[in-house]
């Protein structure tokens, strides 16, 4: 594989992970690529990792405490809702944890609980309920886990999850209005739809043919210039292959291409620009022997081997032979934007030096699950890759050190040149950091930031932005669900998107907690 030059903080030799499998294998194999991430992923300073022996704040375990579903009421409002604020914000994440007293090992592991804030002219209304995948339903019927999840084997018995056995959707990462309809995804599976007043699900939308076996990652793009739909997929098999598909308004599908990828990883986002798909192949190793033997659970099979630094591919929109860059070895979680000027491509994203808040040993996000602090000792950086297309060159610049997540820009600027990006930033353990406790804006034009914390007693989820009616870019509001320390309940924050730094207009007091919840989208009343 002849990869191209980069101008880098450290220069790394890239080492290429081969997977040796057979056709049977690829075949128990097509769902290994659960969702691991959509996760809010945690954020630490680089200070100390945290001891798994140190037991945990109690208000921090409600994270990972399953929610009943089924709530339909009016919340408490704590200040004054804007007057302009009109339309729904939808939410999704892991809603439960446990079946027949057996609890998942992660808490970014569990069955999907959707959730519906709506704004009218009468005030504000919440709603929740679970998708109603196939796998929620069958195990309620028997009362008992009947399935493997990305980080919890079916059983301790190896083989009960012969094969790895990750082929049932939780439906419990994103949600987002796609050609009319309201799709709730995991990596596994159809798009499950559901009701966009009721929650209730509707139906599924089947992978075309063509793809499947593939594992669909649940982060998708939408063209705000032709209203396509863009999805991105892997397929792991003797060596892993990248699937592209985009559909037309009707959701046909359009195109629809493939390339195999130099070596065998988990990602969990992408890049999309109006001419080009970007891959960022960060060193997050797949081991599927022990997963298809049945001795360890996906998240459990994989490792991180930042020497090996990141591969970035590059491939036209209408496919073609990708071009691949080297960059530093850092882990994505979740893309800004991407967009293009003149021959060069601009990449913004969030990386972490290595997620061993979410693999490895003792990882922070499994460990709570147990009552206990773990290791989070790397931040998430707000970085920046430009591509030289005709020089082939990609140098790589950390835009801010600080501790970052859940990249988000009004979605009108989706594969354009972006001013302002939204983060949660800050840390909900004090000194010790590891989860979100603040907002950030971000302008790329300025260098300014802005931010806002709560302070540490609050994790704070990602930053969803509701534009007014200027129909000017980045006008608006930020909402974000957060969990309160002290009451032990959550709320959904208001902010005017361009003051930051003055704090929510509003909260919006829930009666109960919420477990984490990754994603969120806004609809506008229209």
């Amino acid at each position: 594989m002849k990869k191209n030059s980069i101008k880098r903080e450290k220069k790394e030799k890239t080492k290429t992970s081969k997977l040796n499998m057979t056709r049977r294998q690829t075949i128990k194999v097509i769902g290994a690529s659960v969702f691991l991430g959509g996760v809010g992923c945690v954020e630490s300073t680089s200070k100390a990792n945290l001891s798994s022996n140190q037991p945990s704040p109690k208000w921090l375990q409600l994270l990972g405490t399953s929610e009943k579903g089924g709530r339909n009421y009016v919340p408490r409002v704590e200040g004054k809702l804007p007057s302009g604020l009109r339309g729904t914000l939808y939410r999704n994440g892991p809603g439960l944890f446990e079946r027949g007293g057996v609890k998942l090992k992660h808490m970014l592991d569990g069955d999907g609980l959707v959730q519906r804030l709506n704004f009218s002219k009468d005030g504000v209304s919440y709603k929740n309920q679970f998708v109603r995948t196939a796998k929620i339903m069958s195990e309620e019927a028997v009362g008992k886990r009947l399935h493997s999840t990305w980080s919890t084997r079916k059983s301790e018995n190896m083989f009960d999850n012969f094969g790895g056995g990750i082929t049932k959707s939780q439906a419990g990462i994103t949600i987002n209005p796609v050609h009319g309809k309201i799709i709730a995804r995991d990596e596994v599976g159809p798009s499950y739809v559901v009701d966009d007043k009721t929650l209730e699900t509707i139906e599924t939308i089947p992978l075309p043919e063509k793809l499947q076996g593939t594992s669909v990652k649940a982060h998708s793009k939408i063209d705000p210039e032709n209203n396509e739909w863009i999805t991105l997929g892997t397929e792991f098999g003797r060596k892993m292959r990248v699937h592209v598909a985009i559909y037309e308004p009707t959701f046909k599908l359009k195109t629809n291409f493939s390339f195999e990828s130099p070596r065998s990883v988990y990602i969990h986002d992408f890049i999309a620009t109006k001419s080009h798909i970007v891959v960022v192949l960060h060193p997050c190793n797949f081991s599927p022997f022990p997963f298809l033997l049945g001795m360890k659970s996906f998240t459990d099979s994989l490792s991180w081997d930042g020497d090996a630094g990141n591969i970035v591919a590059v491939c036209p929109r209408e496919g073609g032979v990708p071009k691949f860059y080297e960059a530093s070895g850092s882990f994505m979680w979740h893309s800004l934007n991407g967009y293009e000027i003149e021959d060069k491509i601009i990449i913004d994203f969030v990386g972490y030096d290595k997620p061993d808040h979410f693999i490895g040993e003792n990882p922070l996000f499994e460990t709570l699950m147990r009552g206990q602090l773990g290791n989070a000792s790397s931040p998430g950086k707000i970085r920046r890759y430009s591509i030289n297309l005709n020089q082939s060159r990609m140098t790589e610049e950390i835009i801010d050190n600080g501790s970052h997540e859940f990249p988000m820009i009004d979605d009108r600027s989706l594969m354009s040149q972006h001013q302002v990006g939204y983060f949660t930033t800050g840390g909900a353990l004090g000194a010790l950091n590891g989860l979100n406790s603040g907002i950030k804006r971000f302008d790329f034009k300025t260098g300014n930031n802005e931010t806002y914390d709560f302070g540490s007693k609050t994790v704070v989820g990602e930053p969803i932005f509701a534009s007014n009616s200027t129909n000017k870019t980045d006008e608006g509001w930020l909402l974000t669900q957060c969990l309160d320390g002290v009451s032990g309940k959550s709320f959904f924050a208001v902010f005017d998107s361009n003051t930051v730094t003055k704090g929510p207009i509003c909260k919006i007091w829930l009666n109960h907690h919420l477990p984490i919840s990754f994603h969120g989208s806004w609809q506008n009343i229209t």
